[in-house]
């Protein structure tokens, strides 16, 4: 995996996170329906081989 290809990964999962993190604050169905959206869209491209995904990553937070 290409070193920009790992920071649009991590970018990615950034976003998700972000909004998972607003459904929590602010529970609705807008806020769902976009989560549920993001994690569609991260899917397919997963599926369709569009984006890499890393073997194994480490998070600190």
């Amino acid at each position: 995996m290409s070193k920009s290809s790992r920071y649009e990964w991590r970018d990615q999962q950034a976003s998700l996170q972000e909004r998972m993190k607003c459904f929590i604050e602010n529970p609705g169905n807008e806020q769902l329906e976009a989560v549920v959206a993001e994690m569609r869209a991260y899917a397919a491209a997963a599926q369709a081989g569009t984006i890499d995904i890393p073997q194994r990553f480490v998070s600190f937070g």
